[in-house]
């Protein structure tokens, strides 16, 4: 089913679409939340929680002119979520460096209350495009997938973690250099 199937039967309350985004993004949501030291219920009401906050945006029309993938939309809102359980919990650790500031929170928001894209964003896609498929590949699989540096190893086939990470930050700087220019 299609991302476009899927918002449209959310919209048109098809309970069938909250099992599909229920099955097909269950566990991939599970792994990449395990990467903050949680407890598993903690992880079940929170993707409980996404998918129906994603139900109601379907609903009220704000995914009409979603510009990223449905799982990418779920993922943001499951993150924004458990980061704010951490938050208020005061519970928050993981096991690498992620920092969750008041820009990131303010990015989440934004995305949750208004579907049009700013300024800065058509610009940080636009130059997204320009980079290589290699680094494309690095900054979404660990930005927007949230796989881990030694996931990236395995899916990407690389022998040593330090040349991902030294490969990623290239692509960062190369991604920051163009939207500069």
């Amino acid at each position: 089913m299609t991302d476009e199937q899927l918002i449209a039967d959310m919209k048109n309350r098809n309970r069938n679409a909250l099992k599909v985004v229920y099955k097909d993004y269950r566990e991939e949501f599970f792994r990449f939340a395990h990467r903050y030291d949680t407890q598993q219920s903690y992880l079940e009401d929170i993707f409980q929680d996404a998918i129906l906050a994603l139900y109601e945006n379907a609903q009220n029309g704000k995914l009409d002119t979603l510009k990223s993938s449905v799982k990418t939309y779920l993922f943001s809102i499951g993150k924004f979520m458990l980061f704010k359980t951490f938050r208020d919990t005061k519970e928050f650790v993981t096991d690498e460096d992620f920092i969750f500031d008041q820009r990131e929170e303010a990015v989440f928001t934004e995305i949750m209350e208004d579907q049009e894209p700013t300024e800065k964003q058509l610009m940080l896609v636009a130059n997204f495009k320009k980079l290589g498929e290699k680094c494309r590949q690095i900054l979404e699989l660990f930005y927007l997938q949230g796989l881990k540096i030694e996931e990236i190893m395995a899916v990407q086939g690389y022998e040593n973690k330090n040349v991902v990470k030294s490969q990623k930050s290239r692509c960062l700087k190369s991604l920051k250099d163009l939207i500069q220019q």
